[in-house]
């Protein structure tokens, strides 16, 4: 069933991390890792008359989850969380909450733990989940028609660190090496930063040239 995909792109928080909200042509949709200013996505939400279904992370660190209650409060989303990542909803260390500043951890529960080809439905548009490890243990990508939601696996020009706990370079590798082989794949939504396309990394990412990089299997 053809579907129309449109998303909005909120950068928040201190670290300007990226919360889309993606709907479908009845304004139904997700919002995907809602990192802080919380005001701002609700007024977003209301403003754009849209009804939010789930709120979908793509990892459990504290910058991508900070405005996740209240959201799903003012919406009545359900959570959904990588399932490698759940430990990190009550570990600070894993959350990063240990690192952040004067911020207080954030407890949530997660309604759904999502594994790798899992589908997730909201309105007219199917979200499927790539488990793309490396970042963190559980980080997960989301591809909704030509989008891919990236996380903080693949950056514009970049990927995500691996020093953090739980990150691990060699599997995030791998991880980047799946997403080249993709197919029908367009347009990149990651976590921070602008977005891209997956012809344009293929092409100039350097953790994506394959033929230059050593993946050490």
């Amino acid at each position: 069933m053809f579907c129309i995909v449109q998303y909005l792109c909120i950068p928040v928080g201190e670290l300007s991390t990226n919360c889309y909200l993606i709907y479908d042509e009845h304004r139904q949709g997700v919002a995907v890792d809602p990192g802080g200013d919380f005001e701002l996505i609700i007024d977003t939400i209301n403003k754009n008359k849209l009804h939010i279904i789930h709120v979908l992370l793509t990892h459990v660190h504290f910058d991508h989850i900070l405005a996740v209650q209240e959201v799903m409060d003012a919406t009545g989303a359900d959570l959904l969380v990588p399932k490698e990542d759940e430990p990190a909803l009550r570990d600070p260390q894993l959350s990063l909450f240990s690192f952040a500043q004067n911020r207080a951890m954030i407890y949530l529960k997660a309604d759904r733990l999502l594994d790798d080809g899992d589908e997730i439905t909201a309105g007219s548009l199917a979200f499927r989940v790539l488990h793309t490890p490396g970042h963190t243990p559980g980080s997960c990508c989301f591809i909704c028609g030509d989008l891919l939601i990236s996380g903080d696996t693949l950056f514009a020009g970049s990927m995500g660190r691996t020093d953090f706990p739980g990150g691990n370079n060699r599997i995030m590798r791998r991880s980047l090496d799946r997403l080249t082989r993709l197919e029908g794949v367009n347009t990149v939504l990651p976590g921070h930063g602008p977005s891209t396309t997956m012809q344009v990394e293929r092409e100039s990412n350097p953790y994506l040239n394959i033929s230059g990089y050593d993946f050490n299997y």
